[in-house]
């Protein structure tokens, strides 16, 4: 769904647009060799072949080439949680009557002791498949020469028994398994990046994050909320902890777009003017940048994509909408992507450990504005301030220091002259000031 031709050559081809928005990562949703040719990729089959409705072995290799010589790491999504029925792990023990695995499989359970199980689900105690997981990851890394992997559904890797509603609890079992994969993975290439859709209590993920590994962090809801208009559930807060191993994102494959959220459930104009919308979406990525450690666009984000996940089912193709760049209101949002990622690029001590952040983004922040204020040891200070009611507020806003600070989304000058500072900010805008 990213180019015309659905290939990994035609996304080459845009490896340009997306260096000059800023873009230092790209993942790739799974492209290990799965069932049919028009799918999403949750469904592998053959792990040792990247799948050929993108491309060749070649064309592949040409990609990660290409995206190497501009600066760009290239992380792939794989689906180890669990396999088709075509898998031949999966082949060589089945029970035809019953159409699954059998009993006496090796490599996989007959049911999944989770209640996410999708298709056959992988035993990660089985010594078998612990030995074919650190295979296929070393592979990857060094025939394709790929950066590191964003690893499906790890809250699955566990042989322990679970409910919806016990499945997230800490298990120790759970953590020795992913942390067995992931030294597997740094033996291969030390400096690669592993991340984990887990999902799990935070005890877990605070060990897990420990080890070095980077963990999603949903925020889907709070973010189109905000882009909604609405104030209930809006808070940013849980975008950031203290440790810088949170991979947060406002929209991925899985959750809907916010800008078609605004057109079907937008508060006032924010349902029917794109320029109102637009201004809100950059309000939202102002408070999504700026906040310290990785963050993972969707692809189209920053266009305002507004084709609903829905569109010809969940995994249906969706329309294309590179003309987006032709209007105003969403070129406008796109550079004000570009212009926070140089930010965080240019001055990256402002957004990593060592400094001070502080952020008032809760829903009781609502109607008096949003702030976020970051303060590196150099001196270099940065504000937000932003209003996401339909209506101009007066916000008052505690500046670090005195002096000369420049509106960094469009170069206007701020005298500030007390700390305390009451500033008119118009209705679904934004300010980032900076004192350097």
């Amino acid at each position: 769904d990213f180019t015309a031709d659905h290939s990994i050559s035609g996304a080459l081809q845009k490896l340009d647009y997306l260096k000059n928005m800023g873009v230092d990562a790209i993942e790739l949703m799974p492209v290990q060799e799965f069932d049919g040719n028009d799918s999403w990729g949750y469904n592998p089959c053959f792990f040792f072949a990247l799948d050929k409705a993108y491309g060749t072995p070649k064309m592949y290799k040409d990609f990660i080439d290409a995206c190497h010589r501009k600066g760009m790491a290239v992380i792939l999504d794989v689906v180890y949680n669990h396999a088709t029925g075509n898998m031949p792990f999966a082949r060589l023990y089945w029970d035809s009557a019953k159409n699954k695995t059998a009993r006496n499989n090796p490599y996989f359970n007959t049911d999944a002791p989770h209640p996410y199980s999708v298709f056959q689900d992988f035993n990660h105690e089985s010594p078998l498949v612990r030995k074919f997981v650190k295979r296929n990851l070393k592979f990857l890394l060094d025939e394709y020469k790929i950066d590191g992997f964003r690893f499906d559904l790890t809250k699955g890797f566990t042989q322990t028994a679970s409910t919806e509603a016990t499945a997230s609890n800490y298990d120790a079992a759970r953590i020795a398994i992913l942390k067995d994969y992931h030294s597997a993975v740094k033996a291969a290439k030390s400096d690669a990046l592993v991340i984990f859709e887990h999902f799990c209590e935070k005890k877990e993920e605070q060990e897990l994050a420990a080890e070095g590994i980077y963990l999603w962090r949903n925020m889907n809801n709070a973010y189109c909320q905000s882009a909604m208009g609405w104030k209930e559930n809006s808070g940013f807060d849980g975008l950031y902890e203290s440790t810088p191993s949170w991979v947060g994102f406002m929209e991925s494959h899985d959750e809907e777009r916010t800008a078609f959220k605004q057109i079907a459930y937008g508060e006032g104009p924010l349902k029917s003017d794109i320029n109102v919308r637009m201004k809100q979406l950059a309000a939202n990525a102002s408070f999504f940048f700026t906040a310290p450690g990785p963050k993972m666009v969707w692809q189209f984000g920053e266009m305002g994509y507004d084709v609903s996940i829905e569109e010809g089912g969940r995994t249906g193709r969706k329309p294309l909408h590179w003309e987006y760049l032709d209007n105003e209101a969403r070129k406008g949002l796109c550079n004000t992507y570009a212009k926070l990622l140089k930010l965080r690029r240019e001055h990256s001590e402002l957004f990593n450990p060592g400094g001070t952040f502080s952020w008032l983004v809760k829903t009781a922040n609502w109607t008096g504005g949003r702030f976020l204020t970051l303060a590196a040891t150099n001196g270099k200070r940065l504000v937000v301030v932003g209003n996401f009611t339909a209506k101009p507020i007066e916000a008052i806003t505690s500046f670090p220091v005195t002096g000369v600070w420049t509106n960094y989304l469009d170069g206007t000058k701020l005298h500030v002259t007390s700390i305390p500072t009451g500033l008119t900010i118009p209705a679904h805008e934004c300010r980032v000031y900076i004192n350097f």
